[in-house]
């Protein structure tokens, strides 16, 4: 009997997680981006030109920052075909640039530059121009492996995004999911924000869930039932890993904290699951929560000193913080009876979540204190697990709108969503990581 309980136990924590789980130039184009689904700003973004036999490069470096700049939402991507001058025979810099070209077609700010090959590298020149005033605002310089195109040009797109709003784009970041898109057990991926650099980060044959990053963005942590006990492994995306915590029963939904010393983790506990905060070995710290309910899916705090989880302690599962210390949680939301998955916004002031309203679960956000529910998705099918990126101004979550379960992208409002993988792999679970070191 009392094993037939714990079994039990277990069983509805697993399901309980499964829903829950530049100058005045400068300024003067900064001042033209409101923000998604408003004004945006048309931008041309040229092939580079090559300096020594490196044309693809040339090419794929501009596709890969013309379409995180898409996927961003502020910008209209001016097509290549409309383009007067060749990339090959003009100008980098501007006094050899002819603006007005660039001004008929509509641009009003341009990416240009030159790439070459140095040994078994490249050197890739990236600049920013205002077309309007005819002048740079912003480039850089970047030597590095021919194998690191992608990465570089999601930087200088990060960059673009730094000088025309302010803020450092979250392109140079990467996201981690759950699929079924190899056969019948769930493994862990990895990929580049555009869907790009996709990698199986697990090959166990078995059912892995919950991904989350080290704060480097080396490492994963993840569930897997590949022992047949729900246990807690890190991973690296080379996947090298190893077991952080086979506690019997429920180890689920490992969060590190954001400065790497401590894990956020869902453990079975005298009849209950509690939060507890594991040490990088995974030797308990001590239980943050402690009661008869289930509690499950911690997100920390940008400093770290609160933990947000859904918890059924009051019935319905419902959104709850409570000090990493320990201590008598707050409840969060109120606002639907069947509120999941939580994460904390990087910038501290919102707490994204799943709720199901009509039998179906949409993607809301809701103030730290509480209130101020703002609603995200409103589409078919289920929309869940919701992740942050690294500057807050946008969510990644699975969504079946399209039917299997595929990884989406939205802006922090709503407005603009873009499916980042293509049907069919059942994906689910997805975690955005901080930029990379």
């Amino acid at each position: 009997m009392v094993e037939r309980r714990r079994r039990r136990g277990i069983e509805m924590a697993i399901a309980l997680w499964m829903f829950c789980a530049a100058g005045e130039t400068a300024a003067q184009v900064r001042g033209t981006i409101v923000g998604p689904g408003e004004t945006s700003l048309p931008i041309a973004v040229s092939p580079l030109k090559s300096m020594s036999g490196a044309e693809r490069e040339a090419g794929t470096f501009a596709d890969i920052v013309a379409k995180d700049l898409d996927l961003s939402g502020l910008f209209r991507i001016i097509d290549r075909g409309a383009y007067i001058e060749s990339p090959q025979q003009s100008g980098v810099t501007a006094d050899t640039i002819d603006f007005r070209d660039w001004s008929a077609i509509g641009a009003q700010a341009l990416v240009k530059g030159t790439v070459e090959r140095e040994g078994d590298g490249l050197v890739v020149e990236a600049r920013l121009f205002d077309v309007v005033g005819g002048k740079q605002i912003g480039g850089k310089r970047y030597r590095a492996g021919s194998d690191e195109l992608r990465r570089i040009a999601h930087r200088f797109a990060d960059e673009i995004m730094q000088v025309l709003t302010g803020e450092r784009g979250p392109f140079e970041s990467r996201i981690a999911f759950a699929s079924r898109r190899k056969g019948r057990f769930k493994e862990i991926y990895a990929m580049s924000v555009d869907g790009g650099d996709l990698r199986a980060v697990t090959r166990d044959g078995s059912i892995a869930l919950a991904p989350s990053w080290s704060p480097d963005g080396r490492s994963l942590l993840f569930t897997s039932f590949v022992t047949g006990n729900p246990s807690l492994f890190m991973s690296t995306l080379d996947g090298a890993k190893r077991l952080v915590s086979s506690r019997r029963g429920l180890n689920l939904g490992g969060r590190w904290s954001p400065g790497g010393r401590a894990i956020a983790v869902a453990l079975e506990n005298g009849g209950g699951t509690d939060i507890a905060l594991l040490d990088p070995e995974g030797q308990i710290m001590h239980f943050v929560t402690k009661d008869h309910s289930i509690d499950v899916s911690p997100s920390w705090s940008p400093d770290g000193q609160s933990i947000v989880f859904c918890s059924d302690r009051g019935g319905g599962p419902q959104i709850y913080a409570v000090s990493a210390q320990g201590g008598t949680p707050r409840r969060v939301t109120f606002e639907g009876s069947y509120n999941t998955s939580p994460a904390w916004s990087p910038k501290g002031d919102r707490i994204a979540y799943a709720s199901r309203i009509g039998g179906r679960f949409q993607i809301f956000t809701v103030a730290v204190g509480g209130g101020d529910v703002k609603r995200i998705t409103g589409t078919r099918g289920d929309n869940e697990d919701p992740s942050w990126s690294p500057d807050g101004r946008y969510l990644v979550f699975s969504s079946t709108r399209d039917g299997s379960g595929a990884i989406y992208i939205s802006d922090a409002a709503g407005v603009r969503q873009t499916r980042l993988t293509p049907p069919g792999g059942d994906d689910s679970s997805p975690a955005w990581s901080r930029w990379l070191e």
